[in-house]
């Protein structure tokens, strides 16, 4: 029964988005308001059962991706192994194993001459843990799987960086020639860095994306690197102060966080080793919040992450995002540099990490 319904909402879902991207203006409104007006709500169970499932293919790439370096540092439960390995070796003089460095420096070391970084907390596993059972209530009906997952989260994947120290300076060279090498992440993560320093100094509320920076982006995500992917799409859902960006044949203004999710989801789809059940994206939540019933980041994003409505424009966005990935045409995603509506903005990031 599960799996008709399933078929029924996808191949309801496909109708309402060809209407969407094919429907004349004239007859759009009229059909929006009568669709509105008899719609039944559709509940998180149904969004979710309406996912369609992963392909094979998709399989594939996860698989791949997980084989990398990069996905070796996504999955790691600590990371003091693998920056020893990398440290001075050939394999971390590459591009992504320069961006792998970058990444567990700027997440692990003491660093010095940037910006004051929020502190480690100093209270110790068991003392957490106490403060975490305790806040749990005796009869949460998803009691097992938080604690499950809070032992999961809760590993402090630094430890053994005590002795270990950089400065900003140093964090940036590293970044740098990741992205001279030609790593995507590392270009794209290059960009945020900028930015937020700039937003650090005294451009808190001019400091936004440049018309060469898109660029940047969009040729990160031309790799189908996954993480690439995943950073682009957090910066360009960013509420930016003059940035407007346009998706879809009707060039309409995006929705910030349907776009971002599509971006995460397109990650997922392209291989992202950090989508699977136990990635930090679904422990956190599940500890933390008792969000625990979705298996992976694409029915986290369904089940959690949506309403109805941004559920199916994530559908939509993704379709056109891909078709761009695929094949080099972008001309229905439009990023230009204007006014932007008040209000439209949804912060999706918060700082450079």
């Amino acid at each position: 029964m599960r799996a008709r319904l399933a078929v029924l909402l996808a191949a309801l879902g496909l109708l309402a988005a060809a209407a969407y991207l094919a429907g004349k203006p004239g007859h759009r409104d009229e059909e929006a308001a009568e669709r509105s007006a008899t719609r039944k709500p559709v509940s998180s169970e149904d969004k979710l059962a309406a996912l369609p499932p992963p392909t094979a293919e998709a399989f594939a790439r996860a698989a791949a991706r997980r084989a990398t370096l990069f996905g070796e540092y996504a999955l790691a439960t600590s990371y003091r192994a693998l920056y020893d390995r990398l440290k001075g070796s050939a394999e971390g003089s590459t591009a992504e194993g320069l961006y792998v460095l970058y990444q567990i420096l700027h997440r692990c070391a003491t660093v010095t001459g940037g910006p004051v970084r929020r502190k480690a907390s100093a209270k110790s596993l068991d003392q957490r843990r106490r403060e975490f059972l305790d806040a749990l209530a005796p009869d949460d009906p998803q009691r097992d799987k938080r604690i499950a997952a809070f032992e999961r989260v809760a590993v402090d994947k630094c430890a053994g960086f005590e002795d270990v120290k950089a400065t900003q300076a140093e964090l940036d060279a590293l970044l740098d020639a990741a992205a001279a090498a030609g790593d995507p992440k590392a270009k794209a993560r290059a960009i945020e860095r900028d930015i937020w320093q700039a937003r650090a100094g005294s451009q808190w509320g001019t400091a936004t994306l440049s018309a060469a920076q898109v660029g940047t982006l969009e040729q990160a995500v031309q790799t189908k690197d996954p993480e690439a992917m995943r950073l682009a799409g957090q910066l360009l859902s960013d509420p930016w102060p003059d940035v407007v960006v346009r998706l879809g044949p009707e060039q309409q203004p995006v929705e910030a966080r349907a776009f971002n999710n599509a971006w995460q989801m397109l990650s997922c789809d392209y291989g992202s080793p950090a989508c699977g059940p136990g990635s930090e994206r679904l422990l956190d939540p599940c500890a933390y919040q008792g969000h625990c019933d979705a298996a992976s980041l694409p029915e986290f994003l369904y089940y959690y992450g949506s309403t109805p409505h941004e559920a199916e424009l994530m559908t939509q966005y993704e379709s056109v995002l891909r078709a761009g990935i695929e094949t080099g045409d972008w001309s229905q995603l439009v990023v230009t540099h204007g006014t932007r509506v008040p209000g439209t903005g949804f912060p999706v990031h918060h700082g450079a990490g």
